[in-house]
């Protein structure tokens, strides 16, 4: 029951944490402290993107090679 009541209680204060910057943060500053969280989450959608692009390539480069080097075994037996 202790670990209950503590678990509890460690939760309810870690709220502000749950919050977006804007909300986390009262100050005089928060436009500015909301457009810098709008461009990490812009750069960050772009890094994923980039990744994707990277990822799909490289398993394309993988099938072309492969298929080349299959087509030419297959060649030189025939």
């Amino acid at each position: 029951m202790k670990f209950l009541a503590i678990l509890l209680a460690s939760l309810s204060l870690q709220a502000p944490a749950w919050a977006c910057a804007g909300c986390r943060v009262i100050s005089e500053d928060l436009e500015a402290t909301t457009v810098m969280a709008g461009f990490a989450f812009s750069w960050g959608v772009v890094a994923m993107l980039a990744f994707l692009f990277a990822l799909c390539s490289g398993l394309g480069w993988f099938v072309m090679k492969t298929i080349k080097a299959v087509d030419a075994n297959h060649s030189s037996v025939g």
